[in-house]
């Protein structure tokens, strides 16, 4: 192509090639800010996105090499040729288990193929692998060529299209890497169209390259299949593959050096307008976009004789705008870069043949506007009709009542059959919707869960007490756990129990004893603790039986000493022998008893005599013994002290000493104490030698011989009783945890939960349980609710219960619950409408409005395409001319323009950027190519930051607030009006004219044909102007002249009042929605009684230009105002057809909901408006509801919710079938990924 040529609005001798209309006279500030700004755009674009050296890097990679045998690659096809297709494949597999894996790998690839019609795809050739030193490795292909997945609506044949030039890419992966070379000349045979597609110059390019580019040998093979990594030594391979890439931002990078380079020619107008503080850019914004909006922009600028650049989102989405124009505009435009020259042959062809009669063309369509406004008419006038809820009256003028209470009540599905009132109040919808809009998943299982009261539970501080306990127990066991007491705790609990019984009461009598400590700090002296001892190791039983004996002798010398009444009985000093004082102290008594007297001399008895010898010196309270009482006095006296004898004996052979020179009470007073302590030892002892046999018989060696033993077996007999109590702490948890229930099938799993949180024993997790059960209760009875009000009213009006159902969310819902009962009676009436039977007379014409209205579209695309042609005509350069200058439309990827187009300044007159909403302000090298610039669809979100370094280079001033990293192309272009960072507000223009370019001077026109006179059509009612989409800010330049087109007679309509309507600027002219020409698609058929939304006014016909009012032909009337001679035609409602079917055809749908919220159900749009994930989506949302239909009877209940267009039917099946084709496969475990739509 031509670097140079004629810019926009000039023939091609009006100015010098290359030459840039100046708008002010101070070039220099104005060339200095255009290049600082491309610079920092060029820095901006290097730093948004690194460039991928691996494949890892890209979004998906298929390999050729994988293909079925049974798919043929083409690879001598050339640019525009298919390169492989894979036909339709049925989804029941072959009865022959031979063909079986064929019939799965073309499944797979046909799958494949699907899901990438929506992405950029290039043929990706020359894969290099390579690890250089110091450098980070690359693996990546060298070469890629753009291609386009077109699918047969017919045959659903998938072809795989080769769409445009190859690029190498050897600088982007190798830039930097040691031992490269730029391969310049290898560059430039690329660019000629070597290396295209799999042609064999691929393999010519590849080798040169090796030789070139590279130091050293590289390793290449012209082996489709990949090998491994990257290794330090370069290998190449073919390896072709369908690579899916981000859009990358270094072709743009590139461009931007280049622009700045050309800017010494001076600066273009649409880059001037930006850069410049005081002055506005020309943008049109159209923020609501429907399939037909950029067609209908591209065909009235086209019939205006302008050039258009369309920057897409890619590809495909080129593809599918050029098919979407007529077969004759779409001649004039190249979606297909590798297909240029055809087309310019193609044009030039075409612009040799017959000129049609376009006002032949205009009569036609007039014509058919006047039949299709006369049949109209009649069948509004038709018979009365009562349809119930007061809606009374003739048919027409019910149809027209019905459609402008559409806007605000169409929402409602139309039902003939519905009852009088709906099935619940507002205020019940507008529960409904707020229940459904709370809905989840977890909310939606708890009807199917038992209803579980948390107050019948046990409370979380019970539970917690429980829980401590345990835990408490079990430490103490930690702590004083032993080889014995684990033994211990082995064994059965009655042998347990009984040596706790023994055990108690060998602890009690040692605690009485005052040896319940360790015995570590006993007294080794102490009686008890020998006692104990020695019946421990079975030491000394028979002493000790006799100590034990004797217990009794101490008892009764403590009773005889308490008989004596305190009388005092003295014995002489020295050794007495006590039995014969005792002996001969009883014969005196009893002497005395018998009635004897003492008597002195030779006549005393022998018993005195006796006891005069022996009881010399006893005294009794100081006297002698005189009387038979005091004489048992001293019997008594020396039988105690005989009995101390011998107790004191018994205990010092058992190794106990008494001190013996102690007075006899004191000293019976401490045998009796020692008796008394060696009996509770002795009442132990029987318990001891229990134990003892209890641990033989269970087969315990437990030495219990020492005090020392015998505690220790005491603590062990402890812990493993703690053990058990421990055991029986978690037994009552486990039974507490079964007291709440079970947690089989229909439990909630907060109880569930809960039982977990009691065996984790985590007390806090309980008592959260409790809390979320209350929560579960109430979510149940909220969905009980909202099922109970969903089923009133699907058992009245289904199609309304699921669209409440895939519409929930919804914020619209608000409005419209505040009038239900109204659009219930709007449904109503509609419905009954609708299905009142038409008269004959109203059938034949019925039939004849849509034999009109077929007319009329015929007819407007013909004169369409007549206009177009006739304009590429007068502008057609001559022979030899570049694709560039013949061609005057090109659909280009808005990232592919660098690649595609020349830097030419102004080479169309204006750019439709379509779906650029990711789009930085890197993009904004499209004003290098038109004056003015029109933006389709809504700006979208801020960007990301780049991940590479800011840009260096400095913005103007009044663009360093404006431009940043993260702002989009949409937000530069069209922001608010008088919001604008950095510039002022546009002057009023009632105040101050807006500066315009310097007008060109006008060739001469040929004679135009006159027209005839025709009878002005009958003016439709004048309505209130409303406001339209945003215009050009500033007049455009003169449009390109070329020869006069006779005007097609206009009809005054009333301007549109959009609902999406932007306010117009001061000192702007009143804004006009995105012109929709009707060159290929007119209105659509609809019965003429049916509802519809509100009128919204007319606009002029498709193609129609607004000729000045000196040049109007007598007996036209004057149309509604242009907006200058450059803005696009905008599309008018023809004569008779219902304004609220051509609203119906103009109004864009809502923005589609980012990804992630739920898809939002817009009833009587096009099928075409739905992205597929949002289908998918939908028929998730109706088959969760309704799980029990089958495919057939899920694509009907979602056809009949959509209610798209009846001519789009075919494709709404298909469509949907495919999402219900996905939605199954996902259910059944097997995800795939839904394709993007651009």
């Amino acid at each position: 192509m031509p670097e140079q040529g004629p810019g926009p609005g000039r023939a091609a001798g009006d100015a010098a090639p290359g030459a840039v209309p100046r708008a002010a006279p101070d070039a220099a500030p104005e060339a200095e800010g255009a290049a600082r700004l491309l610079g920092h755009l060029r820095d901006l674009a290097r730093s948004r996105r690194r460039p991928s050296r691996d494949l890892a890097g890209h979004e998906q990679v298929h390999w050729l090499a994988d293909l079925p045998g049974d798919v043929y690659v083409e690879t001598d096809a050339g640019p525009g040729d298919v390169l492989f297709s894979v036909p339709v494949i049925p989804l029941s597999p072959p009865a022959v288990l031979e063909e079986f894996d064929g019939w799965l790998g073309l499944r797979h690839w046909y799958r494949i193929l699907r899901d990438l019609a929506g992405h950029d795809v290039v043929l990706a050739t020359g894969l290099f692998a390579w690890r250089p030193p110091d450098a980070p490795p690359v693996h990546d292909h060298l070469l890629g060529t753009p291609v386009r997945i077109a699918l047969d609506e017919r045959t659903e044949r998938i072809d795989v299209v080769l769409a445009g030039r190859t690029a190498l890419r050897d600088r982007e992966l190798l830039a930097g890497a040691p031992g490269f070379r730029p391969a310049d000349w290898v560059s430039d045979a690329v660019q000629a169209g070597q290396g295209f597609g799999l042609t064999a110059s691929v393999g010519d390019v590849l080798r040169k390259w090796c030789s070139t580019a590279i130091t050293g040998t590289v390793d290449y093979r012209e082996d489709w299949a990949a090998e491994g990594g990257p290794t330090p030594v370069p290998r190449l391979r073919l390896a072709p593959a369908l690579v899916v890439r981000p859009p990358g931002r270094e072709a743009a990078a590139d461009y931007c050096t280049r622009l700045i380079g050309l800017l010494s020619g001076g600066v273009p107008e649409g880059l001037a307008r930006f850069v410049d503080p005081a002055r506005r850019p020309q943008v049109m914004h159209v923020p609501e976009r429907t399939p037909q909006t950029v067609p209908d922009l591209l065909t009235g600028l086209l019939v205006r004789g302008h050039r258009v650049l369309v920057a897409t989102s890619g590809a495909s989405a080129s593809a599918a705008l050029r098919a979407a124009l007529p077969p004759d505009l779409a001649a004039l435009t190249v979606a297909d870069p590798a297909t240029a020259e055809q087309a310019a042959d193609a044009v030039r062809a075409r612009a040799a043949a017959p000129v049609p009669d376009i006002t032949e063309l205009a009569e036609k369509q007039a014509q058919a506007e006047q039949d299709v406004a006369e049949l109209t008419e009649h069948l509004r006038s038709g018979s009365v009709a009562d349809l119930g809820s007061g809606y009374r009256g003739a048919r027409g003028e019910l149809a027209e009542r019905l459609r402008a209470e559409a806007p605000g009540l169409s929402w409602m599905p139309v039902g003939p059959d519905l009852p009088p009132t709906p099935p619940i109040s507002a205020a019940e919808a507008a529960e409904l919707t707020a229940l459904l809009a709370s809905e989840t998943p977890e909310r939606k299982a708890r009807t199917a869960q038992r209803d579980v009261d948390p107050g019948t539970l046990p409370s979380a501080p019970y539970v917690r007490t429980l829980i401590e306990a345990e835990a408490a127990a079990a430490e103490r066991v930690q702590r004083s756990e032993t080889d014995l007491s684990r033994r211990l705790r082995a064994c059965d609990v009655t042998l347990l129990a009984r040596l706790d019984g023994a055990a108690s009461n060998v602890a009690a009598a040692l605690r009485d004893l005052g040896l319940d400590g360790h015995p570590g700090g006993w007294n080794p002296a102490d009686l008890a603790v020998r006692a104990f001892a020695d019946a421990l190791a079975r030491r000394r039983p028979l002493v000790w039986t006799r100590v034990v004996d004797m217990a009794a002798r101490a008892g009764w010398a403590e009773r005889a000493l308490g008989g004596m009444g305190g009388h005092r009985v003295r014995l002489p000093p020295g050794e007495l022998h006590l039995r014969r004082v005792a002996s001969a102290a009883q014969d005196l008594r009893n002497h005395l008893a018998e009635g004897g007297v003492l008597k002195r001399g030779p006549l005393r008895s022998a018993a005195q005599k006796q006891a005069d010898a022996l009881l010399a010196g006893v005294t009794v309270d100081s006297e002698p013994p005189a009387t038979a009482e005091a004489l048992e006095l001293v019997f008594t006296d020396v039988m105690v002290r005989m009995t101390c004898q011998e107790l004191q004996y018994v205990w010092e052979a058992a190794g106990i000493s008494f001190p013996a020179d102690l007075p006899p009470a004191e000293r019976v007073a401490r045998f009796v104490r020692a008796h008394a302590r060696l009996e509770r030892v002795h009442q132990a002892v029987p318990y001891v030698e229990e134990t003892k046999d209890l641990l033989d018989r269970a087969g315990l060696a437990v030495p219990l011989a020492h005090p020392l033993q015998w505690h220790g077996y005491a603590a062990a007999l402890d812990s493993a009783l703690e053990g058990l109590g421990v055991n029986r702490a978690a037994a009552d948890l486990d039974a507490l945890r079964d007291s709440i229930g079970p947690a089989g099938p229909g439990a909630p799993p907060e109880l569930t939960a809960a039982r977990a949180a009691i065996d984790a024993r985590d007390a806090g997790a309980y008592g959260r349980c409790l809390g979320a059960l209350a929560e579960a209760r109430h979510e149940r009875a909220l969905q009980l609710r909202c099922e109970e009000l969903l089923d009133r009213v699907r058992a009245v009006h289904p199609d309304l219960a699921n669209l409440l159902l895939a519409t929930d969310g919804d914020e619209s819902w608000h409005d419209r619950t505040r009038r239900w009962d109204d659009a219930w009676a709007w449904a109503r009436a509609s419905g009954r409408l609708a299905e009142t039977a038409l008269s004959p007379t109203e059938q034949r014409l019925r039939a004849s409005l849509g034999a009109a209205e077929e007319r009329l579209r015929t007819s407007g695309a013909a004169l369409a395409s007549a206009r177009a042609w006739t304009a590429v005509r007068a502008s057609l350069p001559p022979a030899p001319a570049s694709p560039l200058d013949t061609v005057p439309a090109w659909i280009v990827p808005l990232w592919r323009v660098p690649d595609v187009l020349p830097p030419r300044s102004d080479a169309f007159d204006a750019v439709i950027v379509d779906g650029g909403q990711d789009a930085g302000a890197e993009a904004l090298f499209l004003l290098w190519f038109a004056p003015r610039t029109i933006l389709v669809g809504p700006a979208g979100p801020a960007l990301s930051e780049p991940e590479g370094p800011p840009p260096a280079t400095p913005l103007p001033a009044s663009l360093r607030d404006a431009i940043t990293p993260t702002a989009t192309l949409y937000g530069l272009l069209a922001p608010d009006p008088e919001q604008r960072a950095g510039r002022e507000p546009e002057r009023s223009a009632a105040r101050s004219e807006p500066e315009r370019p310097a007008a060109r001077p006008e060739p001469e026109r040929p004679a135009a044909r006159p027209e005839p006179e025709r009878p002005a059509a009958r003016p439709e009612p004048e309505r209130p102007a409303a406001r339209h989409a945003r215009p050009f800010a500033e007049p455009p330049a003169p449009e390109r002249h070329g020869p006069h087109v006779p005007e097609q007679r206009t009809r005054p309509s009333p301007p549109s009042a959009g609902r999406h309507a932007r306010p117009s600027a001061p000192g702007q002219a009143p804004e006009r929605p995105a012109p929709r020409p009707s060159a290929q698609s007119g209105p659509p058929e609809r019965h003429p009684d049916a509802p519809a939304p509100s009128p919204q006014g007319g606009a002029p016909r498709p193609g129609a230009e607004s000729a000045p009012a000196e040049r109007r032909p007598p007996g036209r009337q004057e149309g509604p105002p242009a907006q200058g001679p450059d803005a696009p035609a905008e599309p008018r409602r023809p004569q008779g057809q219902a304004e609220d079917e051509w609203r119906g055809v103009r109004e864009a749908p809502p923005v589609p909901p980012p990804r992630g919220e739920s898809p939002r159900v817009r009833r009587g749009r096009s099928i075409a408006t739905y992205r597929r994930p949002e289908l998918i989506e939908i028929v998730a949302r109706v088959a969760e509801h309704e799980p029990d239909l089958d495919d057939d009877q899920l694509v009907d209940l979602v056809s009949r919710l959509l209610a798209c267009p009846e001519d789009e039917a075919l494709l709404v099946g298909a469509r949907l079938r495919y999402a219900v084709e996905v939605y199954r496969e996902q259910s059944a475990g097997r995800p795939r990924q839904a394709p993007r739509e651009p």
